[in-house]
């Protein structure tokens, strides 16, 4: 129970006095009052647990793979980043990324049957649970250590790269970077991106890949337009692969450098009518070495236009006709 205390002139005045104050004192019953329980006691905040930071194993439990003969190393590195059927790649999207995914060579060779691509991503979960497994590679293990990924890289980028279409090597070059190109040896696109949204990825994909100067084969199914005289064929893979082209040739010092490494298939030559059947005039080295020299004179053509004297400029004066630089 509370009881109050206060003195008389504190209320007769009319007001409390500032000085004054009413007291008030609280007197608390033992019946209320245990000693036994709290009703006070707050909810007990859990600890939470830090990160348990794994024990480096003994020196005695690690494995001295750093010690084995360098014959062993390199037997080990081609078991784990070498697949003697080639890396199968195809334009996907991962976490709102453009990025490549591997497929067998059957799955490819699906995709790829359409001639050409009108789909940024054509793989999905049906191809995927069809296909069947692909033989798993580990090029996290170039992370182990630098020795390890001196030695290892070369393996793993010297296998057969095959990609679907060019939307297919865009996504690759871009998420490997130039360093990585650099490192590639073999290339082959199976088929083309057509349409508004795709055509354009067929010049995207070679400026890219002029960071791949050193290049042994660059491999070519079919053509990007529907010509299929080599003057023509040449022609449109001038316009489409002129930078890679020229990179090639200023890496190698010859500009016509790129022209021995491409290989085209002998079929991009025949001529293809609504029926399903085809013709061809000319043999077909003949049409390889005009597709090569048509090549060869588009780059030679662009290099004397660089190196060309700049032309006199004529300048008017009242009725003089003058020639200056």
């Amino acid at each position: 129970m509370a009881q109050v205390i206060a003195d008389d002139v504190t209320f007769g005045s009319g007001r409390y006095s500032k000085r004054k104050r009413t007291q008030v004192t609280y007197h608390m019953d033992e019946l209320d009052f245990s000693d036994s329980e709290s009703d006070f006691e707050g909810v007990q905040v859990k600890k939470h647990k830090g990160k348990s930071v794994p024990k480096r194993l003994p020196k005695s439990q690690v494995f001295p793979f750093m010690q084995l003969p360098a014959e062993v190393r390199n037997m080990i590195y081609t078991h784990a980043l070498h697949d003697e059927d080639s890396i199968n790649l195809v334009a996907t999207f991962k976490h709102r990324r453009r990025a490549t995914e591997r497929v067998t060579e059957d799955t490819a060779d699906k995709l790829s049957g359409g001639y050409r691509a009108y789909s940024a991503s054509q793989i999905n979960n049906s191809l995927r649970a069809s296909q069947k497994e692909v033989k798993p590679l580990v090029p996290s293990l170039l992370a182990v250590n630098k020795q390890i990924n001196s030695e290892a890289r070369d393996i793993l980028y010297a296998n057969d790269f095959i990609f679907v279409d060019s939307v297919a090597l865009y996504n690759f070059i871009i998420n490997v970077g130039p360093v990585v190109a650099k490192l590639l040896q073999s290339v082959r696109i199976m088929t083309w991106g057509y349409g508004r949204a795709l055509k354009g990825y067929n010049h995207s994909c070679f400026a890219v890949l002029a960071w791949a100067t050193d290049l042994k084969s660059l491999y070519l199914d079919r053509t990007a337009g529907y010509a299929s005289s080599p003057k023509r064929c040449a022609d449109q893979l001038y316009r489409d692969a002129f930078v890679w082209l020229e990179a090639v040739g200023a890496a190698k010092g010859s500009v016509d450098a790129a022209v021995d490494i491409i290989q085209l298939k002998e079929e991009i030559f025949e001529s293809r009518y609504w029926d399903g059947t085809t013709t061809r005039t000319k043999d077909g080295k003949e049409e390889m070495n005009l597709f090569r020299e048509t090549l060869r004179k588009l780059l030679g053509a662009q290099q004397k236009r660089i190196l060309a004297k700049p032309a006199k400029k004529r300048k008017i004066r009242g009725d003089a006709v003058t020639d200056e630089l």
